[in-house]
């Protein structure tokens, strides 16, 4: 009779320990022991390309190469994703730099290929959810007295992927007047729909729309395809490159409009130089005339990105304009030196 009152406080005592450990998450985190002996907790983010992203509480983001981790111990569920076709779910170990998914089920272990196509993902991922990420950065200036001038900018840019699709859009908008007149007023639009051929090849569909009230152009808005190539892709390090015929409409104020084939030209790269602090980025999209090599016209745009805190970034980049046959009165390069403050996700 007296042992009953002692087996319902275990009970309690049980269920609280198991909502403490659920309330400071605790009892869910994986477990790195390195080579040198050193152990390691936190939640696993990503694996892939040889190399373990670990949120820890104490040191932020860490990525730790695996083949010197003698030991991996976790029991949230995962998802083996194999060159964005194949999807195997269950739990994870490891030793000696080697890893293994448990399937749900009780089947044979998996070796997860993770320097060959091979990521391991936290959670249950189908592969059909959409990812999302990008960024909106605003900048300006004003000034009041002797001078009386303002400047105002505004690019932004967003990426969904899902499977084998990708969409990009992005927009830059930039207007300053001098005393109430207007002295800059330019805005560029693109949106371009990727499909995955392969894990890195994609062909693409891309339209570009242009104003730029001071170049004398109206509207100029570019259509065409092609093939790109994802260069590279880590966490540190993405290099994109595209190629393909476009066709490129220009409705002028003045001169008298034009429209003629081009072959499109574009890269985007961007690199860590001090890992999650200082990132430099550049952006280049050529098009070159077919008809005519001075029908050509390019944008660029090169910088630094600082991520601040909470996904607030510092910006400050120097961007090229440049047209091989500007209106008659206009120079063929605009320059421009930006600092902004941005938001990413």
């Amino acid at each position: 009779m007296k042992m009953e009152p002692i087996r319902h406080r275990r009970d309690l005592f049980a269920w609280v320990s198991a909502l403490l450990c659920l309330v400071a998450g605790n009892c869910l985190a994986d477990t790195l022991t390195m080579d040198n002996g050193d152990r390691l907790t936190g939640r696993i983010t990503r694996i892939a390309k040889g190399k373990i992203e670990l949120s820890t509480d104490y040191a932020g983001a860490l990525s730790i190469d695996a083949a010197k981790v003698r030991k991996l111990e976790s029991d949230q569920p995962i998802t083996l994703e194999i060159d964005k076709t194949r999807y195997y779910y269950g739990t994870l170990s490891g030793t000696d730099g080697h890893l293994w998914l448990h399937p749900d089920g009780g089947a044979a272990p998996i070796a997860a290929p993770i320097n060959d196509g091979g990521v391991i993902l936290p959670g249950r991922v189908t592969g059909r959810e959409w990812k999302y990420s990008g960024h909106i950065n605003l900048g300006g200036s004003d000034s009041r007295g002797n001078s009386v001038t303002s400047h105002t900018h505004l690019d932004t840019e967003v990426v969904a992927q899902r499977e084998i699709f990708r969409v990009v859009a992005g927009a830059t908008v930039n207007r300053a007047t001098d005393r109430d007149q207007e002295t800059e007023s330019n805005a560029l639009a693109n949106v371009k729909y990727d499909r995955f051929i392969t894990l890195k090849q994609f062909g693409y569909g891309n339209l570009t729309l242009e104003h730029d009230k001071f170049k004398d152009i109206r509207l100029r808005n570019t259509i065409g395809a092609g093939r790109g190539y994802d260069a590279l892709t880590s966490p540190r390090t993405n290099l994109s490159i595209e190629g393909g015929p476009s066709y490129v409409f220009t409705d002028f104020y003045s001169s008298s409009d034009e429209h003629y084939p081009a072959l499109r030209l574009a890269l985007r790269f961007d690199h860590y130089l001090i890992p999650s602090r200082l990132q430099l980025f550049q952006q280049t999209e050529v098009f070159v005339g077919l008809d005519s090599l001075r029908k050509s016209f390019a944008h660029t745009k090169t910088g630094l990105r600082m991520p601040l805190r909470d996904n607030l970034v510092a910006n400050v980049e120097y961007d090229v304009d440049w047209d091989g046959d500007p209106a008659p009165g206009r120079v063929s390069t605009d320059r421009n030196l930006l600092f902004s403050l941005g938001y990413q996700w």
